[in-house]
């Protein structure tokens, strides 16, 4: 039995391999931020919150946490409308919004509370089947968000909480019929947004994917430094602090998307194996409180959580090894930033939260 009455910490091996994630996190970035000791410092002010945090969220029965999901989501949304039109303005895109002297982007935030509606929505009724009228609310749930986040300008995001939708809706037990016409509708949506939606810079980004010299100081640049420098690691690293590529600075975004490059510099081959073997435990862990669930709501949830941490673990690696395009997502738990962080220790309160009840 992997029970702990700790602060309602429910399964030990996954809280201490979120510990040791953070706290290796800081390490890491310590070496990508040049020994910046006050970037490490501010991160881990923020990771003691967030435990605190999750240790809240924990002890909260998942059916009070159930109800909470239409009111918290809609607060987002009207955060959202907020940041648009009063948020903090970072190189031509509003996505931060400050209050009482703190910044954090709402959209890092929701993408959790979307499935989390979701899941709230379909376990309303006993016909657990979800027809036409149950996914047309399902969508307007998932694209309300969206509309604003994508006039941040933020499309990664935008992606990443589609996508995070569509899985909760295929947990919730979609039909093989809708899933081809939802299939046809995004293959006609895809040119229409390259033609009318995407702005020139994100063309531009999934451009350089295929072809990095199409931008060579821009999205082009990012990709060839990140893949010199994963590929300069080699099987057992140059070791901590020893990178030319983020110590001499010639890799952007070291501390946010592409950590993951810094991390395969120093420690190689060898210690990218153990990184994934960590995350790997994780999901099991996440997956295994899935399958122990009792309630429809907590399943569909916390298997929402299992996907989403698979997703943004590959998003950001496959960013840094060019096979996507740069979107702005993050490594879970190891990249340095604020509402990233607090948006994966909330979710890890609630599956702690569900474990207990299982």
């Amino acid at each position: 039995m992997n029970n702990s009455k700790f602060f309602g910490i429910s399964d030990n091996t996954l809280f201490i391999c979120i510990i040791f994630l953070s706290f290796f996190g800081l390490i890491l970035l310590y070496s990508a931020t040049n020994q910046n000791i006050d970037i490490v410092f501010r991160q881990g002010t923020r990771l003691i919150f967030c435990f605190i945090l999750m240790f809240i969220i924990s002890l909260i029965d998942i059916n009070k946490l159930k109800n909470m999901s239409p009111y918290i989501y809609i607060l987002c949304l009207i955060m959202l409308m907020i940041t648009l039109f009063w948020g903090h303005d970072v190189k031509g895109a509003k996505r931060w919004i400050v209050i009482m002297g703190f910044s954090f982007q709402v959209s890092e935030i929701i993408k959790f509370f979307v499935p989390m509606t979701l899941a709230w929505y379909l376990s309303l009724s006993d016909d657990k089947d979800i027809d036409i009228k149950k996914l047309i609310i399902c969508f307007a749930i998932i694209l309300s968000p969206i509309f604003f986040i994508i006039k941040q300008p933020d499309l990664g995001t935008s992606l990443i909480i589609l996508l995070c939708g569509l899985i909760t809706i295929f947990l919730g037990g979609i039909k093989k019929k809708q899933m081809i016409i939802l299939f046809g509708l995004f293959s006609i949506a895809i040119p229409i947004m390259w033609k009318f939606i995407l702005l020139p810079y994100q063309k531009k980004r999934i451009m350089t994917l295929f072809d990095p010299t199409l931008d060579p100081l821009g999205s082009g640049y990012h990709i060839m430094q990140s893949k010199i420098a994963v590929g300069s690691g080699g099987f057992l690293g140059k070791g901590f602090l020893n990178g030319t590529q983020s110590q001499l600075e010639f890799l952007p975004e070291r501390g946010t998307d592409f950590i993951f490059a810094v991390f395969a510099e120093e420690f190689g081959f060898v210690g990218v194996l153990i990184l994934f073997l960590v995350y790997l435990i994780i999901i099991a862990r996440c997956l295994q409180i899935t399958f122990k669930a009792k309630s429809y709501f907590a399943k569909i949830f916390s298997g929402s959580i299992s996907s989403i941490l698979i997703l943004l673990v590959v998003t950001n690696v496959s960013m840094a090894v060019g096979l996507l395009p740069v979107v702005g997502v993050t490594l879970p738990l190891i990249s340095l930033g604020g509402s990233s962080l607090l948006s994966i220790f909330v979710a890890f309160g609630i599956m702690f939260s569900i474990n207990r009840r299982a």
